[in-house]
């Protein structure tokens, strides 16, 4: 019974937590205290270039990030509190949002330009001397290959004006790949990078050369001796969402944990726990990039013909298609609320979200869309401007929860039709 009162305390004093205020830091400095030696043992982490980390003073950390866990490895190991900048998805539920307060994390919001709430708590921190962590990337890439930085990342290492340690992880992508179900058990070596200082004439463009340079990192080569873990191919569809033989969109599925075949022409791959993989027969392994990479072909992006439905307006064309899934919105952060079910399309306007129960349609035109990301691995979600008079005008978030197809699917495919018009 005591542990349900406390439970329900905690509730209730989150309707009053303010994620902006600097926690005491008591309790990440128990969790750095008792658990870091477990942390790393079970994790197989360990630390290059420590030495390059200041001891005292305040100091901006940029890592790359291909593993679940990248945020608590590099403060792990520090052994110095490290406040980050997280996305606000991790601050829905409430005892998540408690913890990720505690441990020093504060949410922004990733489909605004510029979050002004969370960049001046950034401000305050380093002001007040602590360090801050961010991941220029803007979250965790697919396919273990550093992806191009955020622009506005460098906007922010102007304005906090400390200096900024890179830190890139080898192993990480391997250790947990974000298609991935479950994690293996693999080392991690993190690598700590000498601190830079940049005076107020360096330009964006020099600060955003110099971070792509410093990340730049493609986990697929590197070595590891020694891996532990089942089922290698559970999850891989996400990120192989066509059968690079035939050319079939979501024709592979999961076979027997470790292999892949294609529903459509038959053909058949192993997958092996290292992230590499080779079509059934063949004697050499090439890394899972490799064949992501086949993926997408610009002049495979064309619209669907013929189709023809009474949604679609005039030349309006449909390039993609989605199966059964749920709309859902946010009537108030961080409340989500159902929508409706439906099928989602993507069309040469923007995406147009068919109602299943009476055909009624709500449209999201390119022009309104802010921004869109896949959250949890089965949720295409997008940002848009409010719209109080139009089809978008319940708030400015939609997500489309779609667990039996690719989201990674769809976000090339929305960036490429975009790209189109």
């Amino acid at each position: 019974m005591k542990y349900i009162l406390l439970l329900l305390s905690l509730m209730e004093e989150e309707t009053v937590l303010d994620l902006f205020k600097i926690p005491k830091l008591y309790f990440y400095r128990m969790v750095l205290l008792l658990a870091q030696r477990f942390y790393n043992r079970i994790f197989k982490l360990s630390a290059v270039g420590l030495e390059n980390v200041p001891k005292n003073s305040a100091y901006l950390m940029i890592g790359n990030h291909s593993h679940k866990l990248d945020p608590f490895f590099i403060g792990a190991l520090i052994r110095r509190p490290l406040f980050q900048m997280a996305s606000n998805e991790y601050f829905r539920i409430p005892l998540m949002r408690r913890f990720m307060w505690a441990m020093g994390a504060f949410p922004f919001e990733k489909y605004k330009k510029s979050d002004s709430k969370a960049i001046r708590h950034a401000i305050r921190l380093v002001k007040a001397g602590y360090a801050l962590g961010i991941y220029p990337e803007g979250g965790r890439n697919w396919d273990g290959k550093t992806l191009p930085v955020i622009r506005a990342t460098a906007g922010m290492i102007r304005l906090l004006n400390v200096p900024v340690v890179p830190v890139v992880s080898e192993g990480n992508y391997i250790a947990w790949p974000r298609w991935a179900n479950k994690r293996r058990k693999s080392p991690i070596v993190v690598h700590y990078g000498k601190a830079v200082t940049f005076d107020r004439k360096a330009t964006e463009d020099e600060i955003v050369a110099w971070m792509q340079e410093v990340l730049d990192h493609n986990d697929n080569y590197t070595k590891v001796e020694q891996i532990k873990g089942k089922n290698p191919a559970e999850g891989l569809t996400r990120l192989l969402w066509r059968c690079p033989s035939c050319r079939t969109i979501e024709g592979l599925v999961e076979k027997n944990g470790d292999e892949l075949r294609c529903s459509a022409c038959g053909k058949e791959w192993e997958v092996d726990l290292s992230c590499s993989m080779r079509e059934k027969g063949a004697s050499s392994w090439k890394p899972i990039k490799e064949v992501a990479d086949l993926m997408v072909r610009e002049e495979e992006i064309v619209p669907i013909t013929p189709y023809t439905d009474t949604f679609l307006e005039r030349d309006e064309q449909v390039y993609l298609q989605s199966g059964d899934i749920e709309l859902f919105y946010e009537p108030k952060y961080p409340k989500l609320k159902k929508l409706a079910d439906g099928r989602l399309f993507l069309t040469n306007r923007g995406l147009v979200f068919v109602r299943r129960d009476d055909g009624s349609s709500i449209r999201y035109p390119f022009d309104t869309i802010q921004g869109r990301s896949t959250e949890k691995n089965h949720i295409f979600q997008i940002g848009t401007k409010p719209d109080k008079e139009g089809d978008n005008k319940h708030n400015n978030i939609a997500r489309f929860e779609m667990p039996n197809e690719s989201c990674l699917k769809w976000e090339i495919f929305f960036d490429l039709v975009k790209k189109l018009q």
